[in-house]
């Protein structure tokens, strides 16, 4: 077979299709959208990349669908290969990795639930940030309902109150 033709069987049969004839089953709860696992007694393996690729965390093996075939039947390529071309057609049956959607939407908008938030007050990790690296002038980002908090009490760089003088 030329390279094109081998490529072309790649595309053809998934990592999946293999593991499934050979006895696997799919972990569901131990699977993600990104990385299938599958597991025949002891032995684990996990299919990537769309099912184009595959690893064993038990051992040092990875690769594509040819080399999943040699390292389950401890076969050559050639008879690998022939294997996988046996394969053509064959869809795993198992079923593939969905997100559970929530099924709800959200009770609030994203503008509702930003205006219930608690304001920065003085002191904050999110009022130091503001007021030291963001440079916002006070009354900007200070809580109405005391504009002049900070200007009247600060907290030190350890922690230590410091009175300002202000006048009245």
């Amino acid at each position: 077979m030329e390279k094109a033709e081998l490529e072309e069987l790649k595309d053809k049969v998934p990592c999946a299709a293999v593991l499934e004839h050979e006895g696997f089953a799919v972990d569901v709860k131990e699977s993600t959208r990104k990385a299938m696992k599958y597991r025949r007694e002891a032995a684990i393996v996990i299919v990537i990349h769309g099912g184009k690729g595959w690893f064993d965390p038990l051992s040092d093996g990875k690769g594509d669908v040819f080399s999943l075939v040699e390292h389950l039947k401890g076969c050559s390529f050639v008879e690998a290969m022939d294997a996988v071309a046996a394969l053509v057609g064959f869809v795993p049956s198992a079923p593939v990795w969905q997100h559970t959607s929530r099924g709800r939407e959200p009770e609030r908008s994203i503008a509702e639930r930003w205006q219930a938030r608690r304001r920065p007050w003085c002191g904050s990790a999110a009022w130091r940030y503001l007021s030291g690296v963001r440079h916002l002038p006070e009354l900007s980002s200070a809580p109405r309902s005391r504009p002049t908090c900070c200007a009247r009490d600060r907290m030190a760089a350890c922690g230590r109150r410091t009175a300002v003088p202000t006048a009245r």
